[in-house]
């Protein structure tokens, strides 16, 4: 397979005859019609011909052997993913072409690619080529070919995809322009993460310009909406003593934010911690260890100044190259956000390609599965899956909280029972002091005085010790 650069005057039958193929051959290579007119600076693959082989032996050049393998690894309704094997010989490739139904639509020097320009209805056949970096050409592929149709058929990612009944995320940043929040409603996104800021090098938390604008954007539809921070690990800009600093400033910023929109608290969703390196750094010259403790210092200290529990987002090869392991990870009772993408499925279980569980966490409250989705009309987006709304928001406030046969030193309470998925029990308090957590929507409590009012508060608290609002009731004490 060769590759040629259309001149003034080339046209296929001239090109044809310059490489010893036949005119269909390009053709069909480039999906052209018969009449085609071509253009100067049009690139065109050439398939292997008499000529282009003598050339090859002439310079003592070799063409590296065609990819192996070639298979539709998943498909969507938004994307198709192709992965494929290397040939066996020892001819160094610098990367593939990937043709779709015999025009070219990409290349890439991975052995994976994505292609999400794809229509409901339609059917394509895939073929890959190889080349060195003197961009001489192999011969192609197997072909595979895919429908793209609703029915749900094979479904890769069985239980992550369009018809797992799970809800569709998305999340957003500074990358990401204004947006049309309809748009993104109508198409069944449920919930929506803001990236609320980040820390520059010794400067500290540094505030995400368009986040304002996203949220008002994401209120005015009703969506759901939470925040994420991502500090600056660096050993350059390591200090244990001002996580706590940095929880306080994130915490006052969402606060603000949600201010503006008209609601009190710290989003809808629970607020989250991104570890992940810095963009384009792998290496943050920190361990394992001094990043696990500083993520503590800051998710208890939010804790403590917010009520709120953090959810912590990373994903399995952060954790692999950092050497953190389930011994060591002081985070693996918070909720995760697990970013695991489908395009690279090293991390995938086989058995129905949902991530795998590592550092000691047992699963996942949220799996970033993509970063090449399609919502509202808008490529190229963050789109995530979540189980349910309740391991993300805290508990609902308990309701018709009831005081009763409040006499002789004792009263019943009782309440109606939350029904989230991962409520744990309920904090009851006295008079501001906690004296209970019950699993039960009741409790008898005794040891009151006669003739005295007391003020009972009750909240329901989920499995990762998020806590509801308050509910609040005055009970006197009779004879």
């Amino acid at each position: 397979m060769g590759v040629h650069l259309v001149k003034s005057g080339d046209t296929v039958w001239s090109i044809a005859n310059k490489y010893g193929v036949s005119p269909q051959s390009i053709i069909e290579a480039n999906g052209l019609l018969n009449s085609v007119q071509l253009f100067k600076d049009w690139t065109l693959f050439v398939p292997l011909g008499k000529k282009d082989r003598m050339v090859r032996e002439n310079e003592n050049r070799a063409a590296p052997g065609s990819p192996r393998s070639l298979s539709v690894q998943r498909n969507t309704l938004i994307s198709v993913v192709l992965f494929w094997e290397p040939a066996y010989d020892n001819v160094q490739v610098s990367g593939y072409y990937i043709l779709r139904n015999n025009i070219p639509i990409g290349s890439t020097p991975n052995r994976v690619f994505v292609d999400t320009n794809i229509k409901i209805g339609q059917t394509y056949e895939y073929k890959v080529t190889a080349y060195t970096s003197d961009k001489i050409f192999s011969g192609y592929s197997n072909s595979a070919k895919v429908s793209i149709t609703t029915s749900t058929g094979i479904i890769y990612w069985s239980k992550a995809n369009q018809y797992s009944g799970y809800l569709k995320g998305m999340d957003v940043s500074f990358y990401t322009p204004e947006l049309n929040w309809n748009k993104i409603k109508n198409d069944e996104v449920k919930f929506v993460y803001v990236r609320a800021g980040g820390s520059v090098l010794n400067s500290g938390y540094t505030p995400d310009f368009m986040a304002q604008k996203h949220t008002l954007g994401i209120k005015s539809v009703g969506l759901q909406v939470g925040f994420y921070y991502i500090p600056y690990w660096s050993n350059l800009d390591y200090n244990l003593d001002r996580a706590n600093v940095e929880a306080e400033k994130y915490a006052d910023h969402i606060f603000s934010i949600m201010k503006k929109v008209g609601i009190i608290g710290y989003g809808d969703l629970l607020p989250v911690l991104d570890i992940e390196p810095p963009l384009g750094q792998i290496d943050s010259g920190l361990t394992g260890k001094q990043i696990v403790d500083w993520a503590k210092v800051f998710c208890d200290h939010f804790k403590l100044y917010t009520g709120r529990t953090i959810m912590i987002y990373t994903n399995r090869s952060f954790w692999s190259e950092w050497q953190v392991t389930a011994e060591i990870n002081k985070l693996k009772n918070l909720p995760l956000w697990n970013a695991e993408f489908y395009e690279f499925s090293n991390y995938l279980k086989f058995s129905d390609d949902t991530p795998m569980s590592f550092g000691g966490w047992s699963g996942w409250n949220i799996w970033q599965f993509t970063q090449s989705a399609i919502i509202g009309g808008y490529t190229n987006m963050d789109q995530n899956w979540c189980p349910s709304l309740d391991l993300i928001m805290p508990p609902a406030k308990p309701i018709n909280l009831n005081g009763f046969n409040a006499s002789k030193g004792t009263v019943n309470l009782s309440w109606n029972r939350n029904t989230e998925i991962d409520i744990k029990g309920y904090n009851v308090y006295k008079d501001g002091v906690w004296i209970s957590t019950n699993i039960n929507n009741f409790i008898t409590i005794a040891n009151l005085k006669v003739g005295r009012t007391y003020i009972f508060k009750v909240q329901a608290l989920d499995i990762f010790n998020d806590v509801s609002s308050t509910a609040v009731i005055n009970v006197y004490i009779s004879k």
